[in-house]
């Protein structure tokens, strides 16, 4: 797909009419609401909201909800963009010791952490997914960038480098971080979901398929 003001804006309608805009301005709500980041049931309250429409897979709320405590204050309001992107790699790592077996425990949630604060600055940057990631490294391919491979990046800081010279090289700098990151989130999906009907594979085997795919054609 060629990314043309027609196409984006035909991305964004059908991210509109699959409820997605519905979706995120309650979620805005209730960031705007529940806006205390000191306060452990607010906090709790967001973490378990995203956990769970955005299945984050996160087992153990407590640390996470731990470690917004510890890094986030009321000062976020003023944060630049690039203050907030390095938020995300600040509350990522959690670590917390399993009262059962008392082994201790280290886990990064990326996808998770950048969906916090992607609400928490009222949608000024965009929200890492595996979908816009792989499409983010096929355009670069495409375009004879093959700077990073599919391997998921290692930091926010690394995949909001890499989504900034995206948009730069793509001529995008008029379209708003969240706007380009429901367009290509869109496209990611209805790519996938192509190939899932088609091969008849699961979610991880037609992101393989997809990989090669960008690889071997144009988009």
């Amino acid at each position: 797909m060629e990314l043309t003001s027609t196409n984006i804006k035909a991305m964004l309608n059908e991210h509109d009419l699959e409820g997605g805009n519905r979706i995120n301005q309650s979620l805005t709500k209730l960031f705007q609401n529940l806006n205390d980041e000191q306060n452990r049931y607010e906090v709790m309250i967001k973490v378990a909201a995203l956990n769970q429409i955005y299945s984050t897979a996160i087992q153990y709320i407590t640390p996470v909800v731990d470690k917004i405590i510890q890094c986030i204050d009321q000062d976020h309001t003023k944060f630049s963009i690039e203050r907030y992107s390095s938020l995300v790699d600040e509350i990522a790592t959690i670590s917390w010791k399993s009262a059962t077996t008392g082994k201790s425990h280290t886990r990064t949630n990326l996808s998770f952490s950048s969906k916090y604060v992607h609400f928490l600055s009222d949608r000024k940057i965009p929200i890492y997914d595996s979908y816009i990631w792989i499409l983010l490294v096929g355009y670069n391919h495409q375009a004879g960038l093959n700077l990073y491979n599919f391997s998921p990046p290692k930091s926010y800081e690394e995949f909001f480098k890499v989504f900034n010279s995206f948009r730069s090289n793509q001529k995008l700098d008029h379209i708003t971080y969240y706007d380009l990151d429901k367009c290509l989130w869109q496209y990611g999906k209805n790519l996938l979901t192509q190939i899932i009907e088609e091969e008849n594979v699961s979610m991880e085997k037609s992101k393989s398929i997809l990989k090669k795919r960008l690889t071997s054609v144009s988009m």
